[in-house]
């Protein structure tokens, strides 16, 4: 009996000191990184939500010191992201570098036929989900989404959104299809900032903006009709936008909010990449930024980050089928 008990007295030690090692490992690996400062490739124009949200998260770290090195943001729009992702493959095994996605990071390579996909990068951290309210003027006659509805079915109303074969314009052409409407006259812009401006302007009839870029308007001069997600905005302000599903229109929508990094970078680098959002995502002011914008909180990484992007690649790959742009 006492042989036993020491057999299994060694067993249980034995993983103990596996696990300690383990994960004191992790942490020695995480803690050799950063050497020199962090480049934050933002694939959007300044003032939208994925530049807004960059830089945010930037102020963060000049706030709190998750590392000791600084991040410095760098927008690199063009091509529907395809510039920003075009560079990142360019510095392979640079581990301090690192990208903020769009649904993009999925859509682009598929309708360009480029010879790269989201496999090709490295996974870091899924931070969020955002949102897609329909915006209109404030003294707009679209007073609500039937209504809106309603006059699209007669003439092709002057919509604008960021990029072309994008999100933005993935909704609308969603709205045109589903709501069998006239298609939308759909303006491109370089970035949510300069589409949420035309808005006010006048310039458009309707965006969808996310509450981070046309927030800061409403209510003065916008104001949003349905928002396209499953549940309503836990903003406040915004509880009393229903959602499309509640007025009996089947379209569901998020934009992806998340960190990849180049392909090749050591596991030591990834692992303080995810150490930096894992502490990022408890940050209080994340958090109420987050409840601000009425983003989804996440904190999906490795595999499992994969694994999300794979669906988030199936559904795209059937919204674009159904636009035509994929065959």
């Amino acid at each position: 009996m006492s042989g036993i008990r020491s057999r299994y007295s060694f067993v249980l030690i034995t993983i103990m000191v596996c696990a300690v090692l383990f994960v004191f490992g992790e942490v020695a690996e995480a803690a050799d990184w950063p050497t020199r400062p962090v480049e934050f490739v933002i694939s959007a124009g300044a003032g939208g939500g994925a530049d807004k949200y960059a830089r945010f998260l930037v102020g963060l770290n000049v706030k709190n010191k998750y590392i000791d090195e600084v991040i410095i943001p760098v927008n690199k729009p063009g091509g529907a992201g395809a510039v920003a992702m075009q560079y990142l493959l360019t510095q392979k095994g640079n581990g301090h570098m690192m990208l903020i996605t769009l649904n993009s990071f999925v859509t682009t390579p598929l309708f360009q036929k480029l010879p790269f996909t989201f496999r090709d990068f490295t996974p870091v951290f899924l931070l969020a989900l955002d949102n897609f309210p329909l915006w209109v003027q404030k003294d707009s006659k679209f007073k609500t989404f039937e209504d809106f509805l309603s006059e699209a079915r007669k003439r092709s109303i002057l919509v604008g959104g960021t990029g072309s074969k994008q999100e933005d314009e993935i909704v609308f052409r969603a709205i045109e299809k589903i709501g069998k409407t006239k298609p939308f006259k759909y303006v491109p812009f370089k970035g949510g900032g300069a589409v949420a401006k035309a808005l006010v302007g006048g310039h458009i009839e309707a965006s969808v903006n996310q509450v981070s870029e046309a927030g800061p308007f409403y209510p003065e001069f916008v104001r949003p009709l349905v928002v396209f997600q499953d549940e309503r905005l836990d903003v406040k302000g915004y509880e009393d936008t229903p959602t499309a599903k509640e007025l009996g229109f089947d379209f569901s929508y998020n934009m992806m909010r998340g960190i990849f990094a180049p392909p090749g970078i050591s596991k030591s680098e990834q692992a303080g990449l995810v150490a930096l959002f894992k502490d990022i995502s408890k940050d209080p002011d994340w958090l109420a930024f987050a409840a601000k914008t009425g983003l989804q909180p996440t904190s999906i990484t490795g595999d499992d980050l994969m694994k999300f992007v794979e669906n988030y690649e199936k559904k795209h790959i059937t919204i674009m089928k159904a636009q035509g742009w994929l065959k």
